[in-house]
């Protein structure tokens, strides 16, 4: 061996050498990290929840305690944070934690082989190119260490909001547009909660008993009035015991459940509960924004999951006063879940529209509102150029920026208890008055708009639980006695009703592609033509099992929840 070469051979080992002891120190740096981490993800955090339960539990007998409230919101925040920096910690550890091992190993190895090449003593003229050499073995060794450094430094600067990043890729948002939304079917009747679909594939004919047309049924494990939520080839309802309260994830091509995850309860919130039967324990439907879904339920614990059915974040927002339980449905918009949360009466001002953060669960904003307990849902609908969040509620009609919940409109015209939801018709809000009246009122309008944009009102229409559907010239509009009544939709003018063979109906009624579906409490589906004078009855079809919740329609499928099973109706 010439002397150059031998005392290039003891170079490389020195620069081995050292990669080695820096990857080794790295190694076992991320592995104490991760030994701190894990206990405190198994012992600190779990103290922390003990803590924020016990609180919790305080303030289901100090209900009207703000000041505890607003603890336990900052601490449920706090520890809710923590949970999700330690994720990522433990995430990122362990990838650096593979790579200096990974470089400790190399160097080791590399070290083993040059230590076969005997070294010569160096002579103390080196020649330029060795030093040269040796110079940029010393530059590699650098190279190594900033590496492995910038990866501890990524480490120390991991953001609590870690599941953003994860459901992110750069310059795209990790929620659906409203486009998207409206492809799908992803809240209570739909984009909008309009109750309409321009589809024309949509099956008119079938027969539970017999199975035609029936592509598949499934047992739902929990019951649950809440309806169907389709988000291309997943399903998601909800169900619940006094014991439990579940999310599940259908398969819309076999019905197979993909998941079934458990949204946690407050303590004491079931035994707290004082509902009707005809709302139960899962009466609210679920709400997705296309990378999660959120559900609710009337313990007031609120809950996200992704589409995988891991849990991301749970609240609890204490069991709400209400007559007949909790059952609002949520509405998902710009990432964000938006919660109305009215309940006791309006001089209690304990009702509250909320908007929490889809990934983190953090609070966006928060406004109170003046209304009485309710049951309808919210609704975010472009009224002319802007997107506006409007609500129905004993005695107030209001409309909010989805954005920030500042309030835009407010028209004080319904009352009672109020179920159905409002709906945008035109340039109109249509809104019920449950046993009183219907009522259009005019957007457009800022402030009080009492006096100024309700542009009609029917004393003789106003169901109590259906919510109204509307085309460009008529509404409709079902009661639970199954007579439906079609308005002109410019003066409120009754122009016609029709009788569903005295059925009972609790579903809300869906315009597809011009034809109104019915969905009656037996389960029976009537189909048919509405026109300016009458109905014109096309299909009738029965499913063979009861039905309080109103269907989900997508390309070539219908999705309607009975009291047992959840069914696929197509070709």
């Amino acid at each position: 061996m010439t002397a150059p070469q031998s005392e290039n051979a003891a170079q490389q080992r020195q620069l081995a050498q050292a990669i080695a002891v820096v990857g080794m120190i790295f190694t076992l740096v991320f592995l104490a990290l991760m030994i701190v981490n894990g206990y405190r993800q198994y012992v600190s955090v779990p103290k922390a929840d003990a803590n924020l339960t016990v609180e919790k539990q305080q303030l289901l007998q100090q209900t009207n305690n703000e000041a505890l409230i607003n603890t336990i919101r900052e601490q449920d925040r706090i520890v809710r944070a923590d949970k999700l920096r330690q994720i990522d910690f433990t995430g990122m550890a362990s990838l650096m934690l593979l790579l200096s091992a990974a470089v400790a190993i190399g160097a080791l190895k590399r070290l083993a082989y040059l230590k076969g090449i005997a070294p010569l003593p160096c002579a103390d003229n080196e020649e330029p190119s060795h030093r040269l050499r040796l110079g940029a073995s010393r530059i590699a060794l650098v190279m190594v260490v900033v590496l492995l450094a910038a990866g501890a430094l990524l480490l120390g600067q991991q953001a609590p909001s870690g599941w953003v990043s994860q459901t992110k890729t750069a310059g795209k948002a990790d929620y659906a547009s409203p486009k998207e939304l409206a492809k799908n079917w992803h809240r209570f009747r739909g984009f909008a909660g309009a109750g309409v679909t321009s589809l024309t594939d949509i099956p008119t004919k079938w027969d539970g008993a017999g199975g035609t047309g029936i592509l598949w049924k499934t047992q739902i494990p929990l019951p649950g009035q809440n309806s169907p939520v389709v988000w291309k080839d997943r399903i998601f309802l909800s169900g619940a015991s006094y014991e439990k309260r579940e999310v599940y994830c259908f398969d819309a091509s076999s019905g197979k459940i993909i998941w079934t995850g458990e949204v946690p309860t407050a303590p004491g919130g079931a035994a707290a509960l004082n509902i009707t039967a005809d709302t139960g324990l899962a009466a609210s439907t679920v709400a997705t924004d296309g990378a999660r879904v959120y559900a609710i339920f009337p313990t007031g614990d609120l809950g996200a999951f992704d589409f995988e059915g891991h849990l991301l974040w749970h609240k609890s927002l204490g069991v709400p006063k209400n007559i007949y339980g909790h059952a609002a449905s949520l509405e998902a918009w710009q990432g964000r879940v938006l919660v109305q949360y009215d309940q006791a009466n309006p001089e209690d001002g304990r009702s509250h529209l909320y908007a929490f953060d889809g990934a983190t669960g953090d609070m966006a904003w928060d406004a109170k509102r003046p209304v009485a307990n309710s049951w309808s849902t919210p609704i975010v609908a472009q009224a002319g150029k802007d997107y506006q969040l409007i609500t129905a509620a004993d005695p107030w009609v209001i409309a909010y920026d989805p954005n920030d919940g500042k309030e835009i409109w407010r028209a004080k015209c319904i009352g009672g208890s109020v179920a159905p939801s409002p709906i945008l018709a035109g340039d109109q809000v249509i809104a019920v008055y449950p046993g009183n009246k219907s009522v259009a009122i005019r957007t457009g309008g800022t402030g009080d708009i009492t006096a100024t944009h309700v542009a009609w009102a029917n004393e003789d229409v106003a169901p109590e639980i259906g919510s109204p559907v509307a085309d460009d010239h008529r509404i409709y509009f079902i009661d639970t006695y199954g007579t439906l009544y079609v308005l002109n939709n410019k003066d409120g003018k009754l122009l016609y009703q029709h009788d569903f063979d005295n059925e009972n109906v609790k579903a809300s009624p869906t315009l597809v592609a011009g034809k109104l579906y019915v969905l009656a409490l037996s389960g029976t589906m009537f189909i048919g033509t509405p026109g300016d004078k009458e109905f014109t009855l096309e299909a009738k079809n029965a499913l063979g099992e009861e039905c309080n919740a109103s269907p989900a329609f997508m390309a070539g499928r219908i999705y309607i929840r009975g009291t047992n099973y959840l069914y696929c109706i197509g070709k």
